[in-house]
């Protein structure tokens, strides 16, 4: 239920930004200022709890929005989240407008396992590769190495997984013996 919430919240959010042509810049800000929420734990475990009165945690907001440097729309999407007591979705809130901009752009993200990481070049043609395949505007590709593949090379891009690994091979070698 959360997650739809939070959803809601951000394409609310992106919907101003596309008005007024700065949703990437909100995005950044929303980002940073969830992040920033986030690694002030415990302290900022006051703006959600219901120990301390309303008018205390708003300040708290309040002077966190202003140490934040926030825009005024950003500041009050904050300021509305707060309000309705959802001020605990603003993570939330962030990546789903994370993944609401990058599909709004045409941009795919995924996860690249190697035994070890790719060069640079390696990397840069398998991204344009995955982009014709996958018919993408761009694709933000992260490595994360996994020295279990033996050789090889899988891919993640959303719910599409490419594996292509010796790992996966050999798996799929001792399932076709074990049904013989």
């Amino acid at each position: 239920m959360d997650s739809i919430l939070a959803a809601r919240y951000a394409r609310a959010l992106l919907s101003i930004g596309e008005e007024d042509g700065k949703y990437k810049e909100y995005g950044e800000e929303l980002t940073r200022f969830a992040e920033a929420v986030d690694g002030a734990r415990p302290e900022s475990g006051v703006l959600e709890s219901p120990v301390y009165p309303q008018e205390f945690r708003s300040r708290v907001l309040e002077a966190v929005i202003a140490k934040a440097s926030l825009s005024g729309t950003v500041a009050n999407f904050a300021r509305l989240l707060f309000a309705r007591g959802r001020i605990n979705l603003l993570g939330e809130a962030a990546r789903a407008y994370m993944r609401l901009t990058d599909e709004r752009d045409g941009i795919l993200r995924g996860t690249v396992m190697t035994p070890a990481p790719l060069a640079d070049q390696d990397l840069d043609a398998l991204r344009e590769a995955l982009r014709v395949y996958l018919g993408a505007a761009s694709i933000e590709l992260a490595q994360a190495p996994d020295p279990t593949l033996i050789a090889g090379i899988a891919v993640k891009v959303g719910d599409l997984v490419l594996d292509g690994s010796v790992k996966a091979q050999l798996k799929r070698l001792a399932s076709a013996f074990a049904a013989d």
